[in-house]
This record gives C-alpha cells, structure tokens and sequence, in this order.
C-alpha cells in the first residue's frame, strides 16, 4: 500500500489536535459549568441575605401592627439580556407567604441548594434560607445559566474552529520544510548513473534520516567494492590466462603439425600440463572472487577438526604423486570454533596446497592442532620444503607473487587468499622457521566458542 509520509504526518497531527481540543473543550465545558453554578448560587445566597435586610422595617411595621399583609413586588420579566431573572419568596414560620415577587412559582420548602420544576414548565435553581420566624427564598431560572454555558463554549469553539485550517495550512508548510532534506536526497539518487557510487554527503541531513543515508552509502560501498572486485577479477583472469592460453594454442600447432607419434606425445603431454595449470588458476580466481565478495560473513559453530580431515582427504592425492607425508597430530581436546565455515576451509586448504606444492618429493607436511591458553585453537601446518627468505615475508601474501619459484606450478593466489580470509575473521597468519632452522611453519591462533 502506497500512502505519503506528507499526508498521514499532516493527517495524524490534525487527528492528535482535534482529540486534545476534544479533550480540553470537554475540560473547560465542566469547570465552566462548575464556575457559573458557584458564581450564581453565590448571587443567589447574596440576594437572599440583602432581600432580608431591605424588607426588615416592613416585617417589623407589620408586626407592631398586628395585621399580616401579602407583599407583591412588581419586577420585570427581563431587563437586559444578562440580567439575572430573580424571584424571591418570604414566608412565615407557620408557611404564611409575606412577600412574593410576581410570577414566582410557590416554591415548597426545600434544601439550602435544590433545583424545582415548576408547573410553569421550568427549570428553577433555589436557595431557602430559614431564619428566625421567617422562611427566604430566591430562585432564578435555569436555563439563564445554560444559556451563558451555551455562549461561553460557543465562543471558545469558534476560535478553535476558525484556527484549525489556519493551523492545518501551518502544520502542511512545516512538514514540507521538514521533509525538503529527504527530497533532496532521492533527487540526488535518481540522477546518478550506475558508474555513480560516492557516499552522499552527510553533514546537512538531519538526524531522523541520517541513519537511511548511512545505510544507503554503506550500501554504495559494497556496490563500488563489488565492481571493484569484478573489474580487478577480469583483468587478473584475462592477464594471468593469456600465457597458459597462448600455450595451449602453441602445443596444440605443434601436435597438429607433429609427424612421428613422440613429438604428438610430447606435445598432447604438455597441453594437458596447461590445462591443468589453466585449471587451477581459475580455481584460485573464483576462490579469491569468492573471498573477497565475501565481505559480511555468515558465522556459525563447526568443528574444526572435521575440516581438518576433509582437507586431507582431499589433497592426499595430490601428496601421493609427490611421495610426500601429510599427516595431522592432534593433542587439542576443543575444536568447536565460530566463523565462515566455506572461507576457513578455502584458507586451510590454500595453505596446505601451497605447502605441498612448494615441499619436495619424498618431504612431509604435517597438520598440528593443540589447546592453547586464552581458550584459543592453535593451528599449524610445517613442511619441509625450501622455505621463505626473510626479505620476501611481506611480499609473499601479494596476488600474484611467486619470488624466485616459477618452475613450481602454481598461481601465486594462494596466500593471498588465505591472508584475505585470516583479516576478515580477525586472525592473524604467523610465518616461521621450520624445525631445524628448513622448511616453513605457518601457525594461526583461533578463538574456541
């Protein structure tokens, strides 16, 4: 489902207001509802107090005479619009009415506070006061206090009402400046061509989508790390298949042109000394391809010593047809190690390659495995062979590079592979001198989980 993060934002924000205004309108309706009863019962208790103080002398005439007359105040209706309707009513102890403002309903004696219906059909808000031989009340309508409820509410809910588009339209200017940085970058994006892959500058991107950017350039690393290896795997598979290929063409002219059957052997011997060269080397490129898009390993526990035996099972054959000993001595106890099972196995069997390509006939290659401290896995793989010159320990780990050693069939990817993998895990290859001072000890010092 397609929605803009501009709508549901604008939506959302106006829903959140309209359910906090809910909330508060409903707030200011009860404590303007309290406010005004308070207000009005107040002027109701005021005017009964001053009722009594104005009709004192007539009460007190009417006693020293003895004759009780009913008092009828004349009152208008309304007034002004605001004008508090006010009736009043006085009684006598025994329930005689003294004085009564016309159009007052005969309220009964009610509770200090009480609202009436009246049999005129409305709703009345009376305060009785009851003093010495005398019974006060004073009542007003109740729908004068609805009404100024009514206005007050009335008046607060126009504002609102009248700011929310005014608000709406704020809200919808503030998003679009807010999200003008998140449309800058996918304008950037869309106008790059595939050979475009630097990092998008950072430094003006606001927080909230400075982490997508990030992500986004750590993806256009790999992308440009990825072509970078498929360009630099091209151009070592085309320079390094040249010569293997050029040969090939060579022996095969020579083959077609032989005329007696030896120099036809000779030539069909060395073209399949070729392909197996050619071979190999494209074993070594697709392994080091491998290796190197390999840049986010897959860890997981494996047992280190079933690799181990995998591994020699694999090259034993190729050990027998150079008569050489490849064994494994095993005094570890733990072997369970967490990594790229595929990249560790493809670095152990590079460099026991190597070691049997390198160690000559009748020599041996022997496989240590042993428990060290810091619960650490040592591995070690000596050979006999003619070893590394000081000088050329730090160039021996370069693609490509073979020293003094082109006679010995190889590509010179080996260690290079196995130094990619050995940095991608953290693990660092130690060269060192065989025993009695021939031959080369390769050793690795792998965590155990």
């Amino acid at each position: 489902m397609n929605y803009s993060i501009h709508r549901r934002l604008l939506t959302l924000l106006l829903i959140a207001i309209c359910g906090v205004w809910s909330v508060v309108s409903l707030r200011i309706y009860i404590h303007t509802q309290y406010e005004v009863e308070e207000l009005f019962d107040a002027n109701l208790a005021q005017s009964a107090q001053i009722l009594l103080r104005l009709i004192q002398h007539e009460i007190e005439e009417q006693s020293m005479t003895g004759k009780k007359q009913k008092i009828v105040v004349e009152q208008p209706l309304f007034g002004h619009q605001y004008e508090h309707q006010l009736a009043f009513l006085v009684r006598s102890s025994d329930g005689h009415i003294l004085i009564r403002s016309t159009m007052t309903p005969l309220f009964p004696q009610l509770p200090s506070f009480s609202n009436y219906w009246a049999k005129d059909g409305y709703l009345w808000r009376v305060f009785t006061r009851q003093t010495d031989g005398f019974i006060v009340q004073t009542a007003e309508r109740h729908n004068i206090r609805d009404e100024l409820i009514t206005k007050i509410m009335f008046s607060i809910l126009l504002v609102l009402l009248i700011t929310l588009p005014l608000l709406a339209a704020l809200i919808w200017i503030s998003i679009s400046q807010s999200l003008k940085p998140l449309e800058t970058v996918t304008k950037e994006i869309k106008t790059r061509t595939p050979n475009q892959l630097q990092i998008l500058d950072i430094k003006k991107i606001p927080i909230e989508i400075r982490v997508l950017t990030q992500a986004i350039n750590q993806l256009f690393k790999r992308l440009n790390k990825a072509f970078e290896n498929e360009r630099r795997f091209t151009a070592d598979a085309a320079h390094e298949l040249r010569t293997p290929l050029a040969g090939l063409k060579t022996q095969a002219q020579v083959a077609q042109r032989a005329i007696d059957t030896q120099q036809r052997e000779l030539a069909l011997e060395q073209i399949l000394i070729a392909v197996d060269r050619s071979s190999h080397l494209v074993t070594q490129l697709l392994s080091l391809a491998r290796v190197d898009a390999t840049r986010t390993l897959v860890t997981a526990p494996f047992d280190m010593l079933i690799i181990i035996k995998e591994i020699i099972s694999e090259l034993t054959p190729q050990a027998l047809e150079k008569n050489i000993d490849l064994g494994l001595e095993n005094t570890a106890r733990d072997y369970i190690i967490s990594a790229d099972r595929i990249s560790i196995s493809i670095m152990l069997c590079n460099l026991v390659d190597n070691a049997i390509r390198y160690t000559p006939k009748g020599g041996e290659v022997t496989i240590y495995l042993s428990n060290i401290k810091d619960n650490k896995l040592s591995v070690m793989i000596k050979d006999t062979g003619p070893g590394i010159p000081l000088i050329e320990q730090k160039q021996i780990f370069e693609r490509f590079y073979r020293g003094d050693n082109h006679n010995i069939p190889g590509s010179g990817l080996g260690l290079s592979i196995a130094q990619t993998v050995a940095t991608l895990h953290n693990i660092e290859i130690q060269l060192l001198d065989g025993d009695n001072g021939s031959g080369l000890c390769i050793r690795m010092d792998i965590i155990i989980i």
